[in-house]
């Protein structure tokens, strides 16, 4: 049997969990044409054909499914093995790959971020800020700040805090329109929505039936929403590091405050291993401070 390199196996696990050569290049920092070669090089080394590609998918072959099975946590040991004589030597280095929700990013993380790397001056932060859902395997996201349940049962989660949420509109709307006193009110109302939430959270439905929101306007940013608010579009429910500001200056009104519902759960999540990265350690406690 020929030779097959470290780097040719690598490249066949990214492109493996990038789910294409492209998304595997863009991880490993090389051309498509590279990680072709190498995959090619491992399947010839080894005698048997790993990937079926065509045009349109990639997927394994049999073979390729065993074998992937069989040598996807060899880069694990050894990264392990690595973390471990740098956590020895008490220095954090190398680059550690952050995904956020754009509106927290900016409002909680982005003012404490400076702090976190000026006391670890060796770690380079690479920070994604998005309102889906990344893949933190395929996106190669070392840790991912998430809101909310979480339904990916491979993911390691850390319970870093919890997010409150607060009825509000401005005085302008509540001049010209009133001010619901009940949830079902709100039926009588603009409603503002955010629509990464589901429909089916407990506070919308009393008795069992659904209380009947509608509105103009449906987004995915908490942001946008709140400008909504203050500008007397509409009523919303906000998380209140958005909203804590406009509470503050009086652009905005806190309503229904008795009937605010359960906060939400914020965390930190990772790919499932065993051990945990030094640099991912230290930004979990990193985030719970900020967030106390």
């Amino acid at each position: 049997m020929q030779q097959y390199d470290l780097i040719s196996l690598r490249s066949f696990i990214t492109v493996v969990e990038a789910g294409s050569f492209i998304g595997a290049a863009e991880l490993l920092e090389a051309s498509t044409a590279a990680v072709s070669r190498r995959v090619s090089s491992l399947e010839a080394a080894l005698g048997v054909k790993l990937l079926n590609r065509t045009t349109r998918q990639l997927d394994l072959t049999e073979a390729g499914r065993v074998f992937y099975a069989d040598v996807v946590n060899i880069f694990l040991s050894l990264d392990e093995a690595e973390e471990k004589i740098r956590s020895n030597s008490e220095t954090i280095k190398g680059t550690l790959r952050i995904a956020a929700p754009l509106s927290f990013g900016i409002a909680c993380l982005s003012p404490a971020l400076g702090g976190f790397m000026r006391r670890f001056t060796q770690l380079k932060v690479q920070l994604l800020l998005d309102d889906r859902l990344t893949d933190l395997v395929g996106e190669g996201i070392d840790l991912a700040i998430r809101i909310g349940s979480l339904k990916d049962s491979t993911l390691v989660a850390s319970h870093i805090g919890d997010i409150n949420r607060i009825f509000c509109a401005s005085s302008d709307y509540l001049d010209e329109r009133g001010e619901p006193q009940t949830l079902s009110e709100l039926s009588q109302h603009n409603w503002l929505d955010y629509n990464l939430t589901s429909s089916r959270e407990e506070w919308r439905y009393i008795n069992g039936k659904a209380i009947e929101l509608s509105g103009s306007l449906s987004t995915n940013n908490g942001d946008v929403l709140k400008d909504a608010v203050i500008e007397g579009a509409g009523i919303s429910l906000l998380p209140e590091f958005i909203v804590a500001q406009g509470l503050e200056q009086r652009q905005l009104q806190e309503i229904l405050s008795d009937f605010r519902p359960e906060p939400l759960g914020l965390y930190a999540v990772r790919p499932s291993r065993k051990f945990t990265p030094s640099k991912v350690k230290v930004m979990i406690e990193f985030l719970r401070e900020i967030c106390d």
